[in-house]
This record gives C-alpha cells, structure tokens and sequence, in this order.
C-alpha cells in the first residue's frame, strides 16, 4: 500500500535518532469521498453506456423478428458489463457515502454532548521510557488490577478495550492511542480518522560467547485514533441537567451509541489489512474494492435466507453474544425460540415486545451501543442464556413451549425500570434497575397482562400511538393498559412477576416473601409450582451468570467494573469480590447440572472456564496465598510489608536474612517502577515486590500465614503518614489474625514521626513493645551503591495472647 503522506502536522513522539525509522497510514475521510466520487461517475458513464449499446438492441427487437447475433452480440455484452457497471457503481457510492455521513455525523453529535471531546490534554506514563507521552495508550502496566481502569473522565473503556483487542487479534505489536483532533488532524485538511505508524527500532546486541555484533529489529504498530471515537456516554455525566434537557442528550447519545460501534467496525476492516501486510502495495486497492464489491454486499443481504443459515446466526450469536447487535440478537432469540417450539403466534407478540423495549431503552440511551451494565443488551442476553439453559427435561420436569414463553417474557422485562422523574443538581439521577421498580411499571402499565391477553394485532395496538387525526399513528411508542381493564389476568401474567421477584440480587427477605406469595396464589391446577421454582432459578441463574459466559475475560472485568460503578461499589474489591462470588457460584449443583449437560454450548463453557480463571489467577490475595505456601516450604519465617513506598529497608533485611522470606505490596504505580528500577540489577531470590491495593489483599490472606508484618512510617508531608497510621491500626485490630503463632509486627519509623503518638496505639490493641532498635538505612541504587543513609528506629511488637512462641 502506497503512504499516504498527511499534509499537516502529526504529534508522532518519535525520538529524532538514526536508529529509529518508521512509515505511516492514514485512513481519512476524503479516500472515501474520492472513492464515492469515482464510483458514482462510474454509474453515470455505466448508465448512459448502457443506453448506447442497448438502444440497437431494442430497436433490433421492435423491427425485425428475431435478433442478428452475429452483428449484435457484442452489443448485448456491453450492455450487461455496463448494466453491471451501473449496479456496482451505485451500490458502492452508497456504501462509500454512508460510511463518511455516519462518521462525520458521529463527531458533530459527540461534539454536542461534550464540547471538548477531542481537545483534552492528557498524557499517559510508558513505563518502559518512565516518560510521559501525549494522548492515552494502555502500556500494560505494573498491576492491571489495581485500578489500570485509571483513564480520562471522558473516555470509554468498553469502546477501548473492543478496539484493542480486535486489533490485537493479528498477533502484532500493537499500541492504541487516544489523542487529540488536531494530531491527526480529524476535522482539518483531509479528516484523518485515523494514522498507523509503524516503528522500527534497531538496537545493536553484542553475542557474550562470541563478542560480535548483531542487529535487532523491533516493529511496533501505533495506531493513534481521536478522541471523540471513545467518548464515555455514561449518564451520571449529564446527570446534572433538567429533564427536558435530558430528554434531548438520551436523543444523542442513542445516536452516538449507535454509530460508534459501526465506526470501530468499519476502522477494524480498513485497518487490519494494513496491519497484517503491511509491505503490500496493493492493500490500498484491495480494501477499497473489497468494500465495494457487490457480490459481499448481497451476500450480506442474502445469506440470511441461504440453506443452514439459522443454525449458523446461532452458533455466530453464541460465539459473540456480549458484541452483536440489538437486532442480530432479537433475530436469533426467535430463532432460538422456534427451535425450542414457540409457536409462531407467541413469536409475534415476542416480536412486538422486543420492538417496544427497544424503543424504551433508546429513550433512556441504554439501547444499541449503551456501554452502561443494565441496559437493553444486557436484558436480551439474559433472555437468550436461558433458553440454553433451560432444557426441555430437569429433575424429573418436561419444560414445554409454553413454560420458555413465560420465562422469556420475564427475561425480557425483568430490568425494565425507565425513570420518569424530574432531575436537578440537587438531585441524583438514578439508573440502577430496582425489581421493586419494575413490578411496579409493569403492573401500572399492565405490559405482562396484556401479552397474555391480547392477541397479536390487539398486542400491536396496545403498543400504537395517536398524536393526531392528520398524522400516522406511531408504533410501539406506548402503552394503553384501558384496553384490558375488564379482562381476566392470566396465571401466565403472575409467573412472569414471580420470575422477576426472584432475579433480584441479593435475594433479600422482600424478594423472597413476595417472590412465595406468588406462587401460594398461583393455581398448582394450571401450572406446577415447584417448575416455577425451578424456571425461577435458572432464570436468576441466566442473569447472574450471562456476563462471564458470554464475554472474554477483559469484556467480562469491564462489565464488573460498569456495575461497581452503577452499585456505586469500591473498584478495588472487584476482583477479589467477583473471584469468591464466581467460586461460591460454581459450587451450585444446579449450576454444574446446567453448564456440564451435553447439549449445553461448549463456547459458553469455555467463555466461562477462561473468565473464571482470570478473575481467580487476577485477584491479588490469591498471588500471594500461593506465593507464602511455596515459600514456607523453603523458608523459616515469611515477612511482609504491607504498604512499600521504599524497597531499602527489604532489600537490607532480604541480604542479611537468607533464610526468611520478604514480601513487598506496592499500590502506587510510579513508586512501582522506582522499586523495580532499584532491584533491575540486585539478584536476590528471597524478595518478591507486588503490586496491589492493601485494604483489598489483607482481607483475603489465609489465617496465620504470617511471622512477621512492616510498617513503614516515614514522613513524608501528606496524607501517606496518616494512612499508614490507618493500616497499623487495622493490622492491630482487625488482621491479627493472619499472624501466625508468635507472630510480630515491626514498625519502622524515623526521626521526623511522633515516636509517642504512634506507640500510644498499641496498648490498646493488646499489645507490647518487645524490641526496639536504632539502625540505619542506607538506600540502595545500581550497581550496589549507597547514596544517602537515613536514622531510623525499629519498633517490634507481639500480642500479649499470642506471645507463646518469638521468632
């Protein structure tokens, strides 16, 4: 593919040094319109070519009475190339013209949302260089899980991620950087969506055995994309306007929604040839006619009615159900759904409610494209889980067409909570579904009943909207819960609540109550209570479960973090909570019944080994539970300190004490790398540096696993003291525990902290001063240097219950 030089200044951070070389793609807005252009002049000269030679032929077919094919063939093959050149022409400039339309709309809309999308200053730390670097990039640093979810305030980590890890699937040395509009520059000049840069960088090696010199040669592919393409559309940032305010933003951010995921698409087809062979000079043809061609163009209309295309828009759905669209996913839950015998009217109306639902959802900006937990998708997904996980026989029951009706209309509604109040800045604009809510809205507006009641044309109408005799009636923009005031509820209609009650998480004493007063007034006659039951779980099983079998291990720890956020739970208790939430999950028989059945999909058993394991070998305790069990076979005493902000003091201890075992927790990133950087050169292998948040790891460490906890406190002029006063506090009071059988706690200390006001503490705590000792540290640096030494005191302290054995 040629380079596509930009005209305008790129922000490209490339070290001016002979060593490192690069090229660079551009993938901007007027190609396409060039391309459009080509292909619509295409169509016209096609059209009026098509006339030229098909005119004799026409005249041919009026005035003789049969055709000349000796004179006139040649005239019927050019008017087929040029009826076809006509076709193509035109497809391919609609193709061509919509692509830049939806682009450019996308960014005038996000520009609506937030006026400076596209202008933020921010820079990210490389800790490869320990530089900062303009725009945002995810250079996988030191501890993914305590909080590397740390990025600007306006972007979207969902959007990140899919983009990253799509590109990444072509085993390249990829980078994704955020920047702004004017380093691409998007909206000057010839609008560049996007710049690959592909970097080369030689750095000479010399052989240890044979002292020659080599050459090595590094390519990294930095794809840097704007701002405004990974705009975070979360609601609590508008939360602050008024409700005719937020009326409009839902409007927009539907619409940004929408298209966002379209435009990653769209880049990831233009890009990824690039990528993959970059060297090819015809790459830049091929993408242009592979985007043109109408054959892929049809083929993407008609595949859908060739033989054994529902079974594959199934198996494709199973294997990306966290990432296909509204519609992909409504089409294959009814597909899904006539496989399992629901017959074609209940189809319809299924139809019909999810055509409503949509619409509802789009209002609130949760529809196509949402990155927020509880929206539209994650309801269609839930719906589409429990029909596989829900067979046709458990436990001694037949589950029958009717019973997966049921169960999808509940799956369907089950988070259906829209919010109709009023909002200000002094209000919270809530939008976390309650199941209290939303028995509530179904119930004011009767939505299950009249499913039940009506049918298919009723249930239509039921949903249609009158605004005027002179103007059409809108579909699906309502409800008119009068039309079956007089009618008979249906048993069908308290299922669905009773299915609903029992979603809710934690199932409470409320949930519960009115989840078996349900079902006492259910008669058993028309419907077996204990199946209900067992619907019941499963669909409760669906929705608890559904983000880790259908995502992979990255999509599903975005998702956690969206619902922490929504739950306003702590971030750092994600993994660990969700760990020991996934273990206490997997050990449900009913659960292991589902997932180990046979005609369960093996993909979604896979998704869910892989996230499991993820979260598991991810949460921080675990790391370090496994790491203490190996090292008391080798060691005599395991030492830990609980909060480094300096490795010194355990790189003394670590030379001096062979035999025992030290352990660092470091929760600052860059105070990460300056640790790393001391021990790039020590080789000691009874030191491990960790990173991690304490107040999450603590928690979670085995019961007397421990000999011996540190506390540094030094002074440092900031909140640190007074945290780590905290951590010594809580390690007295709340973590004892973890020590073992005559375990100690050291606290070291220098001049400038309040010897007496830290000692004050541990009386209180049942504990006494059993050694204290003036030392100093000397601070070690590369090559094995001391640069600086510091007066310390060494305070050690045992439990007075606990004082049976002193190592």
């Amino acid at each position: 593919m040629p380079n596509f030089h930009l005209g305008w200044k790129i922000s490209l951070n490339v070290v001016d040094d002979s060593t490192i070389k690069y090229k660079k793609w551009t993938f901007n807005l007027s190609h396409y319109d060039y391309a459009g252009y080509f292909f619509l002049a295409l169509s016209f000269t096609s059209m009026i070519s098509t006339g030229i030679f098909a005119i004799p032929l026409f005249l041919d077919l009026f005035l003789n009475e049969k055709i000349d094919w000796n004179k006139d063939w040649t005239n019927l093959l050019f008017s087929i190339t040029s009826a076809l050149g006509f076709i193509w022409g035109l497809m391919a400039h609609t193709q061509f013209d919509f692509s830049t339309k939806m682009i450019r709309s996308t960014w005038s809309t996000c520009r609506k949302l937030d006026p400076l999308i596209g202008e933020y200053d921010y820079k990210t730390l490389n800790p490869e260089t320990n530089q900062l670097e303009e725009g945002y990039a995810y250079n996988r640093l030191v501890d993914f899980w305590d909080r590397e979810n740390e990025v600007p305030y306006w972007l979207d980590k969902g959007k990140y991620w899919k983009m990253l890890l799509e590109l990444q699937k072509i085993n390249k040395n990829i980078k994704l950087q955020v920047v702004k509009d004017t380093d691409l520059p998007f909206n000057q000049g010839k609008g560049n969506v996007t710049v690959i840069i592909k970097r080369f960088n030689y750095t000479d090696t010399v052989s240890k055995n044979e002292g020659s010199k080599g050459n090595n040669t590094t390519a990294v592919f930095n794809v840097m994309i704007p701002q405004w393409l990974l705009l975070n559309t979360e609601y609590k940032r508008f939360n602050m306007f008024s409700q005719v305010e937020i009326n409009t933003i839902t409007s927009k951010i539907s619409a940004v929604n929408k298209n966002i995921p379209s435009i990653i698409n769209e880049i990831i087809f233009k890009e990824k040839p690039i990528l993959r062979n970059s060297g090819n000079i015809l790459l830049s043809l091929y993408t242009y006619l592979n985007k043109s061609l109408p054959i892929r163009i049809v083929y993407g209309k008609t595949k859908n009615i060739l033989p054994g295309a529902k079974k594959r828009q199934l198996q494709y759905t199973n294997e990306n159900l966290s990432s296909v669209s509204l519609d992909y996913l409504i089409e294959s839950i009814l597909f899904k759904s006539k496989a399992i015998g629901i017959n074609e009217l209940s189809l319809a109306k299924l139809s019909s409610l999810t055509e409503f639902l949509k619409k509802e959802y789009d209002k609130l900006g949760l529809g196509e494209g949402s990155s927020e937990y509880h929206n539209f998708h994650h309801s269609l997904e839930v719906a589409y889980m429990s029909l596989n996980m829900l067979p046709k026989e458990i436990h001694g029951y037949t589950i029958t067409g009717r019973d997966y009706e049921i169960m999808l209309v509940a799956a369907l509604l089950h988070d259906y909570d829209p919010v109709t109040g009023s909002s200000g800045y002094e209000l919270n604009y809530s939008r976390v579904p309650t199941v209290k809510n939303t028995i509530a809205v179904i119930k004011k507006r009767r939505i299950h009943e009249a499913y039940f009641i009506l049918n298919n044309d009723e249930f239509m109408m039921f949903f249609r909207k009158y605004e005027s005799p002179l103007l059409p009636a809108l579909e699906f923009a309502t409800t008119h819960p009068e039309m079956i005031e007089d009618k008979k509820v249906a048993v069908e209609s308290k299922v669905v609540e009773a299915l609903i009650w029992r979603t809710d998480y934690p199932f409470n004493e409320n949930a519960y109550n009115n989840f078996n007063q349900l079902l006492k007034e259910i008669d058993s006659r028309e419907i077996s209570v204990e199946k209900i039951h067992l619907i019941a779980e499963i669909l409760s099983l669906a929705d608890l479960s559904v983000t880790y079998l259908s995502s992979d291990p990255l999509l599903a720890w975005n998702r956690v973090v969206k619902l922490y956020e929504e739950l306003d739970f702590p971030i750092v208790e994600a993994v660990s909570r969700t760990d020991r939430f996934l273990s206490l999950f997997s050990e449900g028989s009913l659960f292991k019944d589902i997932i180990t059945r046979k005609n369960f999909p093996d993909v979604f058993r896979q998704k869910w080994n892989n996230v499991y394991q993820f979260f598991h070998e991810g949460n921080p305790a675990n790391k370090i539970n496994n790491l203490i069990l190996d090292a008391r076979t080798k060691y005599e005493k395991i030492n830990m300190d609980v909060n480094t902000s300096s490795c010194d003091f355990l790189i003394s201890n670590a030379i001096k004490k062979k035999n025992e075992y030290f352990i660092g927790i470091v929760k600052d990133k860059i105070e990460m790398i300056n640790t790393q950087a001391k021990l790039s050169e020590l080789q000691i292998d009874n030191l491990e540096i960790l990173p991690g948040n304490t107040e999450n790891i603590l928690p979670f460490i085995k019961d007397k696993s421990i000999d011996n906890f540190i506390v540094t406190i030094f002074y440092d002029n900031s909140r640190k003291l007074i945290n780590k006063q905290r951590i010594l506090r809580n390690l007295l009071h709340s973590y004892n525990s973890k020590l073992n059988q005559g375990g100690t706690i050291q606290i070291i200390i220098d001049n400038n902290v309040d010897f007496e006001n830290i000692t004050s503490v541990i009386p209180g705590h049942d504990y006494k001063i059993i050694e204290s000792t003036d030392m100093i540290l000397q601070y070690a640096a590369k090559s094995d240097k001391t640069v600086n030494k510091r007066n310390i005191k060494v305070i050690t302290i045992q439990n007075l219950n606990n004082n049976n054995k002193i190592n």
